[in-house]
């Protein structure tokens, strides 16, 4: 199963509920993953250009895009930046046999 890491940063409506507010986030992002097929793999929060990091295992990107646009349309979250981690060694088996001629003058 494919594995996200996905960063974002709380508005100040997200802010003030974290602050204000008493909910367990790393419980409600473990359901929030259960409901879709997804297996929350750990969540934190963060210090710098980030305030949040959640590592999920899902089946597809579109999962993923899912939980962020109903996170986003909460008016709670922004500037949510997902990557997708590869097996570098089927990274290398697919390089070692890829043909490719470089652009020249």
């Amino acid at each position: 199963m494919p594995r996200f890491i996905t960063l974002g940063t709380y508005t100040n409506q997200g802010a003030a509920g974290l602050v204000d507010g008493d909910s367990d986030r790393k419980a409600a992002m473990d359901v929030a993953h259960s409901s879709v097929g997804a297996t929350l793999v750990d969540y934190y929060i963060t210090r710098g250009q980030y305030d949040f990091c959640i590592i999920t295992d899902a089946d597809s990107y579109d999962v993923l895009a899912a939980m962020g646009l109903k996170a986003k349309g909460s008016g709670t979250t922004a500037n949510l930046v997902t990557l997708e981690s590869v097996d570098i060694e089927a990274v290398r088996s697919v390089a070692k046999n890829l043909q490719f001629t470089p652009p020249s003058a």
